[in-house]
Formats: structure tokens, sequence, C-alpha cells
């Protein structure tokens, strides 16, 4: 039988090959049930179809958009499509870099608190999260944070734009982690990838679903989802949610809500119009804080007397502890509204439209670790801090896609253009510290609290938010991103071959105010060329090879002291990667795997360097010739075993660390720091805690799995049941935490549930079992790890 090779449909924003409807090599409609598709020739073009003139099945099919997933081609775990690889529907396996999307199916059998409980299943991605001030949405990927607190927050994605940074699930349909530097596709991010998460869309049929949860110490959760048609050409939503979270730590109470309303407009198959707001609060009180911990080590090297210990927890207190006063809290709000046009301008191009409005407010007041005297007290001083943070932004964006037979070879092509206002205004102040203790690290403006006598340990203290007058600071920073983009993809061969190439140029403009002195300092601009390439050859139908290369890029925003006595706006640091690797799709799509290789640099890193002068004074200088380097080999892959049996694994290797961290470390290390000024010392212990210092939070070994198996017949019919594992090995808290303090751990999660239908609607009950080991971790640096979890959902569908 001769084997006929399916032309590609597209490679998106880098590879941009998909138009409109469901690409050549997804499946055909006889398998994935017969749907609606816009006509795509020339002459049924030019005829546009009433959406009112369609009957039920012709209006369930209709395509919305080629911005939009066709996520009706995912069968259970293994998605087909992609958008955030592209900037529109593209075959995931036609990208040449390595992309993950964990589907409606996926994340539903995890039950996730956060976006980190799903995208630790992309390989090389770990926490990142300061949760105090940062939220919940940070993550790293390959090694390199995701997040910037100082440049407005930017964290994640939402719908292919800027994110908030605390949320939940309620409205969330997919997450898409985008590997590599990818600022030709999203302007300002991070070299080692991206995250976006899809929110839920409109539906034409009416579907409503309810779930209600509870489990162990007190946690309970409520969800409602309804959608369907309100007329003809007008589709809606609704998502909305309650969760009350555990009380296991003392003290700590968190409780949120959620309410997201959309609509979908389409009066004819060559327009749509979406409207999708979100709100979303979470109210704690008090919020929950890491352990106290230790610090580096006091003298210039250090020494069995005086050891390294950074990050490494003051030992004895029970996983149950919590720092916070009753009095403390965080507050946070988000308000996310976007609208989207959508218009199929003729056979060969389709043109986006799109407005994006977010306001993301965050209030706390907390009181905990000042700090340990030295690295042997159990003397804890008291702070009360007040911070807020809002953050406003706003994005509109125009996209235009298309695609030519040239004859003896396929072009597709992308044009764009973006621009986003960011206003990020961050307060804060806290009590002075008690005059007869100074600046010493154990001053407190409370009673100090003696870590090993809990007589001590006064939760009942508080202080007024007008004395908060120490270490005040009120600043504002705006900034103003322009960048127009472009990409082609050149298919060759019956588009056995694509060579793709694309570039965006970004202008950001930006400045700081402080709203304590009335000073705003000098507006500052920088423009940068991004650029990505790339090749994939489909050696056969099956296995498919690619390398690409990317580059990517992130302002400074902040004023830095030089050690010349200057002040200035440092170089945006700047990444630069390549991947290489294979893709397969095996028996007939029921096996889908990636595996790369990837080598990425990202230099002009700023770091701090302390420097006391004689009289005592500390000044923190910054040092911009920093750099970080990730390597490593990636691997995942979606099997469906059986029709009722499915698998997910994932594994990554990664040598991620500080390469350079002064910008001449072996010199440095190279004298002897007995002859050295403070400067020189300063220097010498930096270099000395950093040079080839892992990443934060890196591991070198990560690994994944996940299956659910479905009895389909039988006595057993409608039981289900899934499990998996999570593993971390030898994983750093800090770059300078003492390899005896990595985490090497593994979360074992289960679920067990029966189905059953009752007047056509579905039924279900599922027991869940999180972190049934019951391992005590540390998340991130500064977060604290949840315990074993039992749960019952209780989920009906109409």
């Amino acid at each position: 039988m001769t084997r006929r090779w399916p032309r590609f449909g597209g490679l998106g924003a880098v590879a941009t090959g998909l138009a409109l409807g469901v690409a050549p090599t997804a499946k055909t409609s006889a398998e994935v049930g017969e749907v609606y598709r816009p006509a795509s020739t020339p002459e049924a073009a030019a005829t546009t179809k009433n959406v009112a003139d369609m009957d039920i099945d012709e209006l369930v099919g209709v395509k919305v958009s080629p911005f939009e997933v066709s996520s009706q081609l995912d069968r259970g775990y293994s998605a087909s499509n992609s958008v955030s690889g592209s900037r529109f529907d593209s075959p995931i396996r036609e990208l040449p870099f390595a992309l993950q999307a964990f589907t409606e199916s996926f994340i539903a059998d995890q039950k996730p608190r956060d976006i980190f409980d799903i995208a630790r299943y992309s390989p090389g991605v770990t926490y990142r999260s300061n949760d105090f001030n940062e939220g919940n949405a940070n993550l790293a990927i390959r090694g390199f944070t995701v997040g910037s607190l100082a440049g407005g927050n930017i964290q994640i994605l939402r719908d292919g734009v800027h994110g908030p940074s605390i949320f939940d699930f309620t409205n969330i349909s997919r997450v898409e982690v985008v590997k590599g530097p990818a600022s030709f596709l999203y302007g300002q991010v991070a070299p080692g990838g991206i995250v976006n998460v899809i929110t839920k869309q409109p539906q034409r049929r009416f579907a409503a679903s309810a779930d209600a949860r509870y489990g162990s110490y007190g946690e309970y959760r409520f969800d409602a989802d309804v959608t369907g048609p309100a007329s003809a050409t007008l589709a809606y939503r609704l998502a909305a949610s309650y969760d009350q979270d555990m009380h296991y730590w003392d003290a700590y109470d968190a409780h949120s809500w959620n309410l997201s309303p959309s609509l979908l407009w389409q009066p004819s198959d060559r327009l749509s119009v979406s409207l999708k707001f979100e709100h979303f609060e979470k109210i704690e009180e008090p919020q929950l804080m890491q352990k106290p911990g230790y610090s580096t080590w006091a003298g210039l090297i250090p020494s069995t007397a005086d050891p390294n210990l950074s990050g490494v927890d003051v030992p004895g207190l029970a996983d149950t502890w919590n720092s916070m006063a009753y009095s403390d809290f965080r507050h946070s709000k988000t308000n996310n509204f976007s609208s989207w046009i959508d218009v199929k301008a003729d056979e060969h191009w389709n043109l986006r439209a799109g407005y994006s409005h977010l306001e993301y407010d965050i209030e706390a007041v907390f009181s905990g670790n000042l700090g340990m005297s030295n690295n042997a007290t159990l003397i804890q001083g008291r702070r009360v801090r007040l911070q807020n943070y809002t953050n406003r932004d706003d994005t509109v964006e125009i996209q235009g896609v298309g695609k030519y037979d040239l004859g003896f070879a396929s072009l597709r092509l992308l044009l764009g253009g973006q621009y986003v206002d960011r206003n990020f205004h961050r307060n804060a102040g806290q009590a002075p510290n008690d005059p007869a203790l100074g600046n010493n690290p154990i001053a407190s403006p409370l009673p100090r609290w003696d870590l090993g006598n809990p007589a001590t340990w006064n939760r009942n203290t508080a202080i007024p938010l007008a004395a908060l007058t120490a270490g005040r600071f009120n600043q504002d920073v705006g900034a103003v991103d322009k960048s127009v983009y472009g990409g082609g993809t050149l298919g060759l061969f019956g588009d056995r071959l694509l060579a793709l190439a694309g570039w965006r140029w970004t202008s950001t403009t930006s400045q700081v105010s402080d709203g304590l002195t009335n000073v705003a300092q000098p507006q500052t601009s920088v423009s940068k060329l991004t650029p990505q390439y790339g090749l994939l050859y489909k050696i056969t139908p099956e296995w498919t090879a690619f390398a690409t290369y990317a580059e990517s890029f992130v302002p400074a925003t902040f004023l830095v002291n030089n050690l010349d006595g200057s002040r200035g706006i440092p170089e945006p640091s700047e990444g630069r990667g390549v991947d290489i690797g294979l893709k397969a799709d095996l028996f007939d799509g029921r096996l889908s795997s990636t595996l790369t290789f990837f080598d990425i640099e990202n230099k002009n890193i700023v770091n701090d360097l302390a420097v006391t002068d004689g009289l005592g004074i500390t000044t923190i200088y910054g040092v911009p010739t920093g750099k970080q380097r990730s390597r490593g080999i990636e691997w995942d892959a979606t099997a469906k075993l059986a029709e009722n049996w499915q698998l997910y694994l994932s594994y990554s290797f990664m040598d991620a660390k500080i390469t350079e961290f002064t910008g001449n470390d072996a010199a440095i290390l190279a004298q002897d720091p007995n002859t050295l000024d403070a400067t020189g010392r300063a220097y010498y212990k930096n270099a000395l805690r950093f040079h080839n210092a892992p990443l934060q939070m890196s591991a070198p070994h990560l690994a994944n799995l996940w299956t659910r198996y479905d009895f389909d017949a039988g006595p057993l019919q409608g039981l289900h049941i899934g499990a998996g594992v999570n593993l971390v090995f030898d994983q750093t808290l800090l770059p300078d935490t003492p390899s005896s303090a990595y985490q090497t751990y593994a979360l074992l999660n289960a679920l067990v549930g029966y189905t059953w239908q009752v007047g056509g609607h579905s039924i279900s009950v599922d027991l869940i079992g999180k972190n049934l080991l019951d391992e005590h971790y540390r998340p991130s640096q500064s977060s604290r790890g949840r315990p074993q979890e039992l749960m019952v959902n209780f989920s009906v569908k109409y």
C-alpha cells in the first residue's frame, strides 16, 4: 500500500500554516464527529452563510476563529492543536519546538488549586513564587523565572496577553507551555519559555455542570458552569465558584470566589465577536508564610563555626506552624475584560483585532521573620509591614494570517502589531525598630519570639497602620510597549520541509516616579529586534525532526547604584537559545511524544552587591554583568493505551546555573581575600557564593506520570481510577543553598470514582487523594507544601 504524505497545515506565528478550519493532518470528520467547515475554495468563499440559517448540528460545528484552538480534536489527555506556540490554531506536531498542551480532561482529573498543579507536569517547570507579594502565578521554565515583579508583575499569559498574578481554575479550559525564548511571539518574556492559560469559550449547545467538593481540615469548594445559545447568533457562558481552603496551619484562613461571564456573537461564518469578563477575589486572614530561615555565612568564607545555611529552615518547628499574627491579612482582587473581533477577509487572509483590560490589586499586612541574628540563634525579630500593589494593563492587538499556494511551494504569512500601556504602583511601610535594639537583625517593634519557646509566640499583637512609617516607599512605574511582528514559512517538497523566519521589533518606554519625594526618574526607552528561525523536516509520516533558534529580552525598569557612584538603568537582559529535537505521532495518533535538547544563555543579569564601609553603612550596588545558562534534555509523551486507558509522562534533565556573577569571577576568586578592601571582599564573597551556582528552585531531574483507566464494560462499568507521581530530585531552594539542604521528594496522587446516568444526565462521585505519602517539602523558597489531602467530589452534568 502506497503511503501518502500529508500536507502540513501550518506553523502559526513562527510557522504560520493554518489559516482557517481543521488542519489537513488532523483526524477526519468521521473520526471526530461530523462538523461544519467553512468554505475554503475561492468560489465557495465568496458566499457567506448566515448562521441564522444553520441547524443545530451546523451551529455546533462552526469554526469560531482560526485564532481559537480546535479543542474538539483533543482525545482525552492528547491535544492535537495549540494556539500558544503559533498565536493561532496549529497542529502541535508541526511546531519546530517543544510545547505541552494540557487539555480540559487532564485539568479536570487534577483538581488544581493553582497553575503549578498543572504546569509541573511539563518537563523542566518548577515553582518560583515569592508568594507573599507576587501571588501564585510565578513559575520557572528551564530554570529561568517567568515573572518579574519590578517590571510590573508580568508573569503568565491569559488568552495570549498579560494575565493576573493570583487566580484559580474556575474559568480555565486549557494550559499551554511554550518552551524557549519566545519574544518573537510575545515580546518581553524570559528565555525559558512562557505559560498561556486559555479561558472557557461559550458553546452553541446547552450544557451545565455543578461540582461540590469537601476535603481534609474543613476545605470545601463549589463550582458551576452554564453555556448555551441565547439566539441563533449569540452564545453565552457563565462560570462561578466559591472556595474555602483548609484550616491546617496556625494561623491561616483563606477563601475566594470567582464570577466569569462571556458572550460569543457570530452572525456569519466570516465574522465573530467575543466578550469575556472575570472577577476574582481572594481573602487570606492571615496568609501563609514560609518558615523562618537562616542565611549565608557572616564572614568572608564559610567555616564550621560560621556555616552557610542560606535558605535552611530553623529546626524544630511543626509543619502546621505559621509565623503570622491574627491581625495580618492579604486581600487580592482581579478584574479582567477582553474583546476580540475575527474576520475572514477572503480565501487567503483572516484578521483579528482585540482589546484587553486587566486590573489586579493586592493589599497585605504581615508580621513575621525580620531576621535571625546568626546561624545558631532561635531568637526571631518581629516586623509589621504594609504592602500594596496595583496593576493596570491595557492591550490592543491586530493580527493577520494568510496562506498561498505557489504551485512549487506553499507560503504562510503572519503580520501583527501590539500596543500595551502598563501601570504598576507599589507602596509599603513598616513599624520602626525598637530604638534600644537599633539595626540588629533581631531588632523588632514587637516582642521578639524565642522559636524554641511557644510561650513567646504572641499572635494577638497589632500596630496601627498610621504607625508604619519606617522603610517607606511609594513608587509608580508607567510603561508603554509598542511592537510589530511578521513571519513566514516556506513549505517545500509537498511541505515535508518547512523553513521559517520571524522577527518582532519592540520599543519600550518606561518611567518610575517616587510618590514620597514627587520626583520622577528620567524616562528611558529601549528597543530590540528579536528573531526566530527554524527548520522542520518530516522524516516519515510518523517522525519529524526540528531545530529552532530564538532570542528574548526583558528591559530593566529601576535605577541601580553603580560602583563609580553614578546611578542608571541597566541594559535589558537578553536571552538566546537553541532547540533540537524529534516528534513522534505513532499508532494512528495513540502515542505522541517530543524529545528535545536545549541550550539557553541569558546575559546582562543585574546582581546585587552589598558593600559596607568603615562607618558600618551598607550600600547595595547593581552589577549588570551576570550570565546564566541552562542546557539539558526534555521528553514528554501522551499515550492512549486503549480506548479507556490514558497515560501522560514527562522527564527533564537540566543543568541550569549562574555562569558569571561579576563578569570577572575567575580573576576575583584567584585573589588572596585577606588583601582586599571592603568592595573587593564583597565581590569575593558573592563570587564564591554564586559562581556556577544553580538557578533558584532548579532541579537536575524532574519526572511526572499520570494515568487514568475507565471501566467501560462488565460489572465495574462506570468505575474509573487514576494515579500519578511527581518526582523532584536534588532541587535547590536558593542559588547558594548548601547541597545538604537540596530537596528530593515524590508526591503521590490518586483518584477513584464512579459515573452513572440518570435521565440522560451524568452524575459522578470521586474520591481524590493528594500527597498520599505526606511528604514535607517546599514548592518554592517562599511557599509551603500542602499536607496529605483526601477529598470527595460530587459532580452533575447536563
